[in-house]
């Protein structure tokens, strides 16, 4: 198999596995051949796993296309075989294309470990739970207060109300509470630096 005049390597993946680690550079994107692969990411010593991804499918295009270190890590979940795409190749191939495909490649891109980013913003504490609660909490009263015929009657934002009273609450009885995980979130929602 060639891309662009790239001979492309197969690998035999064992079971239990990497492929490549979060934080490594991106030198090969990977296709699949045979067998299942995870994506993995380590958060706070607990494994998440992100997808499960099996034949005919390509992982670790994202760092190979970008530049960026990878964000997460592959494990191949059975006996596995991947070809191997260099970066090269790939290089070579969008060389060759219209600007603007590989504007729009890259936005997708960006976008993408974006969407990553929010989902590892997502709560791990109790404070972050309550954090996350206030947070919407308050984007439904925006919500109500610039789309006044969603609330006609005023009720939504009594409950809203109800709702910062009975969180005002929570926080009191939590705020002694240490909980074992680190918050990730401040009180706007946002992810801490």
């Amino acid at each position: 198999m060639h891309v662009d005049g790239e001979i492309l390597d197969k690998k035999f993946i064992p079971k239990g596995d990497a492929i490549f680690r979060d934080g490594d550079p991106g030198e090969a994107a990977y296709l699949i051949e045979s067998g299942t692969m995870g994506i993995f990411k380590t958060v706070e010593g607990e494994e998440i796993q992100l997808a499960t991804m099996s034949d005919g499918e390509l992982l670790g295009e994202m760092a190979i296309i970008d530049g960026f270190a990878r964000m997460a890590h592959a494990i191949a979940l059975e006996d596995s075989v991947v070809v191997t795409i260099p970066r090269a190749g790939i290089d070579a191939m969008l060389a060759k294309q219209n600007p603007l495909i590989k504007t729009l490649i890259q936005i997708l891109v960006d976008n993408l470990r974006n969407v990553h980013e929010i989902y590892m913003k997502r709560p791990r504490s109790v404070h972050d739970f309550l954090n996350a609660i206030d947070f919407h909490a308050g984007g439904l009263t925006r919500n109500l207060e610039h789309n006044k015929g969603a609330d006609p009657t005023g009720e939504g934002f009594e409950r809203l109300k109800q709702i910062e009273k009975q969180l005002e609450g929570l926080r009191d009885q939590f705020n002694a509470y240490r909980d074992r995980r680190t918050d990730v979130l401040d009180e706007d929602g946002e992810k801490k630096q």
